[in-house]
């Protein structure tokens, strides 16, 4: 599949940030980066965390650049497949019960997409095991038209994905469509630096204890910050100063096309031999 993402992300390449990402992506400057998702009370390693970052250390994310719509869906899309490539290696080298399934942050929308939508059903229908072992966790839309447009994946989630998951990064997130469609835990990064943050968040904190939802607090900073996750509740947390995120390299795009064109060539050569 991944010269089919090569033509998708080439062909939605439109603003100069999207031509300058698809030259990152093909020199191999774009990597996956995994980071332990952590049990709050023990500290054990429960879940694995994936995201696209650019740069050599893996330090910038990709979604910092003036992007057009498309290419981020084709980004997101793109970054799930990673994820499923990762998630059979994983069953490939290792005993299931080894596997921390993979938390992997996806726009919704980009899933409703028309080439996302096409995408994820080619995903589960060619290794159906491995994307069980995934847990897409889906930034959900604003609008109420386009939520009702992800239900129909909701339930694709739930039948395909190891779970259900939320991601909520804003403070003001309506949670009445969360109350109509209660997910299996939700992954939430709102900072307690500010007072008013810490305010914004007391809705969320009272909604996941009224529904017992686990939830992963991100982007966790510190041990203060930790200690107070634990106290409102988090089951789960990750965060720079317990874990370093660890690139995952990825064959080039080029380089794919590269190996392509000569197997293509070698074949047909034997091809002429047999003759």
């Amino acid at each position: 599949m991944r010269h089919t993402f090569r033509a998708l992300i080439r062909k939605h390449a439109k603003t100069d940030d999207d031509k300058l990402l698809y030259e990152a992506l093909s020199q191999n400057d774009v990597h996956h980066v995994c980071q332990a998702i952590r049990e709050t009370q023990s500290g054990e390693v429960a879940f694995q965390h994936m995201t696209l970052r650019f740069g050599s250390k893996g330090e910038q994310s990709v979604y910092q650049f003036d992007l057009s719509q498309e290419l981020r869906y084709a980004l997101d899309v793109f970054s799930l497949y990673l994820a499923l490539r990762q998630s059979r290696f994983q069953l490939d080298t290792y005993h299931p019960d080894l596997i921390n399934k993979i938390v992997v942050p996806v726009d919704a929308e980009a899933l409703t997409w028309a080439s996302g939508q096409r995408l994820l059903n080619q995903m589960i229908k060619c290794d159906a095991e491995a994307f069980s072992f995934l847990i897409p966790s889906l930034i959900l839309p604003e609008e109420k038209e386009s939520q009702s447009a992800v239900v129909p994946l909701l339930s694709k989630m739930r039948a395909h994905a190891s779970a259900l998951c939320f991601d909520i990064t804003e403070p003001n997130k309506d949670l009445s469509f969360m109350g109509q469609y209660l997910p299996d835990m939700v992954k939430l990064a709102i900072s307690l630096e500010q007072k008013e943050d810490r305010a914004a968040l007391l809705p969320f904190i009272r909604f996941f204890r009224s529904h017992r939802l686990p939830w992963i607090a991100g982007r966790v900073a510190c041990q203060n910050e930790l200690n107070q996750y634990r106290l409102l509740g988090a089951s789960h947390y990750f965060g720079y100063f317990s874990d370093i995120p660890t690139s995952i390299s990825f064959k080039s795009f080029e380089n794919y096309a590269d190996e392509r064109t000569q197997k293509r060539s070698d074949s047909e050569e034997s091809s002429q031999t047999v003759e």
